[in-house]
């Protein structure tokens, strides 16, 4: 992950605020939507797309309900948004409860604190995104004027230089391209890993019924000490013993 600046604050009082037009525009080019009130942005969609921007892999899109329309899929959206901020360990509080009830005061509020996240954390993404899906422009050619009524000799024309900005253009979607092969290597990465975690679940429900039954008790109980030990040697119940001492540890 990048390094983390640090968040400003949620206020609606600031005369460099853009109005709800500019930013339903600024929302609607970032992520290539249709919004059409700030209302409609309580879906959380744009919300976990712009987050994935400036955060590559903090939040699993293939999950996102894209087209949201009941309560209970905001709900799913946005507690998916809240999940990438606590994996991200900022102190942040996503206020879902009112942003699920679609009002525009709450909605319009929020949206403005994130615009100023956006740009604190990654300045310009904006226009860089724009700027590669732009429409290269074709070279005009010179019309030619005859200086008498004797036709000219027709001259063989030159191949046009090649113009600096379609590299930039082109390298920029070689990036962006690259960057979405990345993203779905590490969904697939990411499901790998919850199929592991699910399979160790079962295994750990399966020792604790043996247990409960007396059955290869003493076997049972060198396989929980197996499975519970950590990367650096440590028993789980060690580690959240050290962590209940230093409850700070690892705040942002």
């Amino acid at each position: 992950m990048t390094d983390l600046k640090l968040t400003v604050a949620l206020t609606s009082v600031n005369g460099e605020n853009m109005s709800r037009h500019d930013m339903l525009q600024w929302v609607n080019d970032i992520v290539q939507g249709q919004f059409k009130k700030i209302e409609e942005l309580c879906s959380g969609s744009a919300y976990c797309q712009m987050m994935e921007m400036i955060f590559p892999n903090c939040i699993n899109l293939k999950r996102v309900k894209m087209g949201a329309k009941l309560e209970h899929e905001y709900l799913h959206n946005l507690k998916l948004f809240q999940g990438a901020f606590n994996r991200l360990k900022l102190d942040k509080t996503v206020p879902i409860d009112r942003l699920i009830k679609g009002r525009f005061q709450d909605n319009f509020e929020f949206l403005q604190w994130f615009k100023k996240f956006f740009d604190s954390q990654a300045p310009g993404l904006e226009n860089i995104k724009a700027l590669a899906n732009a429409p290269v422009a074709k070279p005009i050619k010179p019309r030619v004027f005859a200086k008498s009524e004797e036709p000219l000799p027709l001259k063989e024309p030159k191949t046009p230089e090649q113009d600096p900005e379609d590299d930039n253009n082109k390298a920029l979607k070689e990036l962006m391209e690259e960057r979405q092969t990345m993203n779905l290597k590490s969904d697939r990465m990411v499901e790998e890993r919850d199929q592991c975690y699910n399979k160790l679940r079962l295994i750990e429900d399966l020792l604790d019924d043996m247990i409960n039954n007396n059955q290869e008790v003493e076997f049972c109980k060198r396989v929980q000490v197996v499975l519970y030990k950590t990367i650096d040697g440590q028993n789980q119940e060690e580690v959240g013993e050290s962590k209940e001492e230093d409850p700070n540890e690892g705040m942002y």
